[in-house]
């Protein structure tokens, strides 16, 4: 017959202009029974590891092209079957072969059978591998010609002289008419698919649509031993397409074969749900012994909770272990919230006296990350993790080629994650306050099965209650335990829960309220009434305004007081005792001041529309409901100052020179201003009187109040500024050896103390930063459960670019407050800055729609409008953005945009910005003036702001802080600074500060910034 290897000459590839000719070349074959010259159909053949390959038709037809310069003549040409002796060729070898005929002949197998296998008459019937499946995981065939694809997963085995019934899977989608397979069974070696293990082929047709496949393997008489390796093999295809998938789980592994011949790859982090009905043994069998470990690691946690533990069982345990297996190598690893130098060990006859020693006289700081494990270029062949689980940062991740063993000695432990992170590594979850040494042996010697049921360790009682004050439930109070960093607040039913003990001290904080501290005694439900700081009760009540409300007195246009309904239509004026104290624009002044008037976009970019009376469907101008009309709205009303009438806004104006703001409707302002008044109009009048004069001839300084001069020089901010006395022996250390000495005696006296390990990580960065990281992640430590605490230690790592971890702390605060306003934001925010684009969007989303039930967001849609602009600015070809505003999707940037955050949201403090004009205005975050802001905000959980500054005054701004209240020693309010310039646009830049806000009780200079 002709030879069928056909060249074939493509000459259109254009790769950069040059034009070159490759070569297709195609194997035309048939594959037959020596012995029978019958065909042999499926048969796998192809390239070895190269991603070309096939199996043979039901006539032993091989039908295969590949490009010439994909295959080398090294590379090896394989046809392999069951009952068959597999065949290699050559590249050369293959074209030889074929030059004088297409037929390729394979020799049968004669198949040694083992040594009988006794197998007991009375057997045990139970299911192993997979059978639950996990939303979004699967495992599928897209293309028809990947025949010898196959996809596969481990099941594990525990019982020797295991009989295959059954295997089952779930199928999502087959778009086939039907699918024929094959089924696979291999030896697991070194956790991947190795020899097969079965004597005949399997077929298998697919017809299911969708649901649960069985697949009868009982005639097989297929007898395992030991794990094996499971799949599926794609052998044929009925139909045009094929669009089939079927079930996978979080849990286990999978491995993937895309052609005949191909190479394994395996995926540890995906199992496929398969699990197969098994028959084995009733008697007891002896349980498998491991492989004896020549080489192993220890991980010892040596961070700052461990301090504690009393270590004397697993000492115990390891050297009891050590000596069963007498001679092998350990190399000791300590960690906390990175990994610390390591050490190597030679055990010879079991001897470990040198390894406990070096355990002995570890040293115990920082926070526990166990991302930083199971890094070794070379692994070993026995991991050991000693920790009680307690995970400030990341959670163990799945080790699938080496057993991990983790080890822990103390009662107050996360089991659940130790035995969670074992189990998937294959290995055993060693609780030694529940097993004794001995069980422990058996456990880490044996491969047996982790069958211990443990409890969460949030089980206790909790002591519960109300906050009140006149009756009403105070949501946002502060509840804490005295002397510790335990802490928690209402909700909006004034309701708390707190993990306190018999003879505790609660103290209760809110603003405007006197502090109340009561002793925790038998009584589970405490009832606590708060009293406000001064005498005026309902100064804390947030009420809202009537603006429709009739026989109102208000003032006309040039200020006199008259009855509303004496002026014969819809007028309002503010003054200056309406002001928001916080104002820094003029659409501050105006946003949410007057009934009807709405006020889009921010600073001096606002838009301003007012629709007094003149709409009884809001929908319709509303974009806080339709937000795509802001491209379309209508001519926007006027401006009058002082006399002077403004097309536009009167941007030149600071809120400090404003007297009042008068609005007068359209139907009302064309009798007095014309035409061009018929969207309505604002009457500003100023403090200095008539600028009626021509407006170009004013330059912007002349526009400027009396009054609010900065003429005061404030300190530059220093982080170290009122430092505790007792870290002056620590400032005065000569080496760095005697600095650590004296940081660890002082940490007995200050180990609760947040700013402790601020200014002491501040001050090892001279010597030593990965012990400054060490020292400072500390917080992480002791407040786990607190989010003011989780908060600072966050600001300082995005100061440090550090966002991976900071997000860590992100999402525990999440936890902790998931119906804070804020801990959405924040969660929104450090996405982005991990590249978790999608996550973020969907949680901006959340925000704008504002429809989250226990959530409020009002205080930070403004801030969430910026932030999810930005994302769409650089972002947006990795984002659905179907649903999201015309607005939201037009590209813009803003010159500076300042976002300040504080960890504790009852802070009171100033900011003040200081012009290029040396004027200056300020923003108080101070209850006794803002007391329904601050309210709003403390009840929601807001905690931060921003602000923007525009190019419409260039020059140097000053950006000042100072602060008021009390102090917490333990955990005062840190201050978050960030400042974008270029916001949203490719050449952003941006700039991150922490400092302590207690300690700036005098006015300090933050920042200069220059336009």
């Amino acid at each position: 017959m002709k030879s069928k290897i056909i060249l074939l000459s493509i000459c259109a590839l254009f790769i950069s202009r040059l034009v070159s000719a490759q070569y297709e070349i195609t194997v035309d074959a048939y594959i037959l029974d020596q012995d029978t010259q019958q065909p042999i159909p499926f048969v796998n053949v192809g390239f070895i590891d190269k991603g070309i390959g096939t199996v043979s038709n039901p006539d032993g037809h091989v039908f295969l092209q590949y490009d010439e310069k994909a295959i080398n003549k090294n590379n090896i040409f394989q046809l392999s079957s069951i009952g068959y002796k597999t065949i290699q060729l050559s590249v050369k070898e293959l074209f030889e072969k074929l030059s004088d005929n297409n037929t390729i002949f394979m020799e049968p197998s004669i198949y040694e059978l083992e040594a009988a296998t006794v197998v007991a008459k009375k057997r045990k019937k139970k299911t192993v591998g997979r059978s639950r499946v996990s939303n979004g995981l699967m495992g599928y065939w897209k293309d028809a010609k990947a025949l010898g694809g196959e996809i596969g997963t481990r099941i594990k085995i525990r019982d020797k002289n295991s009989k295959l019934l059954r295997l089952k899977f779930n199928i999502y989608e087959n778009s086939t008419d039907s699918l024929l397979v094959r089924v696979n069974v291999y030896d697991s070696k070194k956790r991947m698919p190795g020899r097969n293990l079965l004597t005949s082929n399997i077929y298998h047709t697919i017809t299911n649509k969708k649901g649960e496949e069985v697949i009868d393997l009982k005639d097989y008489n297929i007898i395992v031993h030991d794990d094996i390796v499971v799949s599926l093999e794609l052998v044929k295809v009925y139909g045009n397409d094929i669009e089939f998938s079927i079930g996978a789980s979080e849990e286990g592994r999978s491995y993937l074969r895309y052609v005949s011949q191909d190479h394994w790859d395996a995926n540890w982090e995906v199992g496929i749900a398969f699990s197969a009905d098994i028959s084995y043994p009733a008697e007891e069998i002896r349980l498998k012994k491991r492989e004896k470990p020549n080489d192993i690691v220890i991980y010892w946690d040596t961070s700052f909770s461990a301090a504690n533990n009393n270590p004397k069982y697993t000492y115990q345990f390891l050297k009891t272990y050590l000596e069963r297996i007498k001679n092998t190598t350990v190399t000791l690893i300590p960690f906390s919230n990175t990994i610390h130098d390591s050490q190597k060990f030679f055990i010879t006859n079991g001897k470990s006296d040198q390894l406990i020693a070096s355990l002995n006289n570890l040293a115990y700081n920082g926070a526990t990350d166990f991302s930083t494990l199971f890094n070794e270029e070379k692994r070993p062949d026995q991991y050991i993790v000693v920790s009680d689980g307690r995970a400030s940062f990341e959670a163990p991740k799945p080790v699938y080629d080496v057993p991990v063993f983790y080890v822990n000695h103390t009662s107050n432990s996360d089991d659940l994650l130790l035995q969670d992170a074992a189990v998937h590594s294959e290995g055993y979850y060693i609780n030694l306050t529940k097993v004794s040494v001995d069980q422990a042996l058996s456990h880490i010697i044996h491969e047996s099965e982790d069958n211990t049921i443990y409890q969460a360790n949030n089980m206790q009682e909790l002591v519960k209650g109300v906050v009140t004050s006149n009756r009403k439930p105070v949501q946002g109070c502060k509840v804490s335990i005295k002397g510790t960093l335990i802490q928690t607040i209402t909700d909006a039913n004034g309701v708390f829960s707190i993990n306190a003990e018999t003879q505790d001290v609660l103290s209760f904080d809110f603003f405007g309220m006197k502090s109340k501290k009561i002793t925790v005694d038998t009584t589970k439900d405490i009832k606590v009434s708060l009293i406000p700081s001064n005498t005026v009760l309902e100064e804390v009540v947030v009420k809202a305004k009537d603006p429709y409300k009739t026989d109102r007195i208000v003032k006309d246009i040039y200020g006199n007081e008259v009855n509303e309904k004496a002026i014969g239509h819809t007028y309002y004026t503010i003054d200056e005792k309406d002001f928001q104290q916080s104002a820094i624009y003029l659409s501050d002044l105006i946003r949410g001041q007057f009934p009807g008037v709405s006020v889009y976009g921010w600073a001096d970019e606002a838009v301003y529309e007012i629709r007094i009376n003149t709409s009884i469907n809001p929908s319709l101008t509303d974009t806080s409901i339709n937000p795509d009309l802001t491209s379309q709205r209508r001519p926007g009303p006027i401006f009058v100052v002082d006399g002077l009438q403004f097309d536009e806004p009167p941007t030149f104006l600071f809120p400090a020179q404003i007297k009042s703001i008068s609005v007068m409707p359209g139907f009302a302002g064309i009798s007095r201003y014309g035409q061009p008044a018929k969207q309505g109009v604002f009457i500003i009048t100023t403090k200095y009187g008539d600028i009626s004069s021509d407006k170009e001839e004013k330059p912007v300084d002349s526009l400027l109040v009396k009054g609010n001069e900065y003429t005061a020089s404030t300190f530059l901010l220093d982080v170290n500024h009122n430092k505790p006395s007792y870290f002056d022996k620590l400032w005065n250390s000569t080496s760095y050896k005697e600095a650590k000495e004296i940081y660890y005696r002082l940490r007995r006296k200050n180990a609760l103390s947040i700013p402790f390990y601020s200014y002491s990580a501040s001050y090892f960065e001279r010597w030593n930063m990965d012990f400054a990281d060490q020292v400072l992640s500390n917080i992480a430590e002791i407040g786990f459960d607190n989010p003011q605490a989780l908060l600072v230690l966050a600001f300082k790592l995005e100061a440090q670019e550090k966002y991976q971890e900071a997000a860590s702390l992100y999402e525990r605060i999440f936890e902790l407050t998931p119906n804070s306003a804020q801990s959405h934001l924040d969660l929104a925010r450090i996405y982005v800055a991990t590249g978790k684009y999608k996550s973020a969007f969907e949680l901006y989303k959340k925000i704008l729609q504002n429809q989250e039930s226990t959530a409020e967001f009002d205080d930070i849609v403004e801030q969430a409008r910026s932030e999810i602009r930005r994302l769409l600015n650089l972002h947006r070809s990795e984002l659905n953005y179907e649903d999201i505003p015309d607005e939201l999707l037009v590209i813009k940037g803003v010159p500076v945009r300042i976002v300040f955050q504080w960890s504790d949201p009852q802070s009171e403090f100033e900011l003040q910005f200081v012009s290029p004009k040396k004027k200056f205005s300020k923003w108080k975050h101070i209850f006794s003036e803002n007391k329904e802001e601050l309210l709003s905000r403390v009840q929601s959980g807001v905690s931060s702001k921003e602000f923007i500054i525009d190019n419409a005054m260039p020059g140097q701004w000053i950006i000042n802080v100072q602060s008021f209240g009390d102090v917490s020693e333990l955990n005062p309010s840190f201050l978050k600074y960030t400042v974008y310039t270029n916001y949203g646009l490719e050449n952003e830049t941006k700039k991150i500060q922490c400092i302590n806000l207690d300690n700036q009780k005098e006015k300090v200079t933050l920042d200069k910034i220059t336009l």
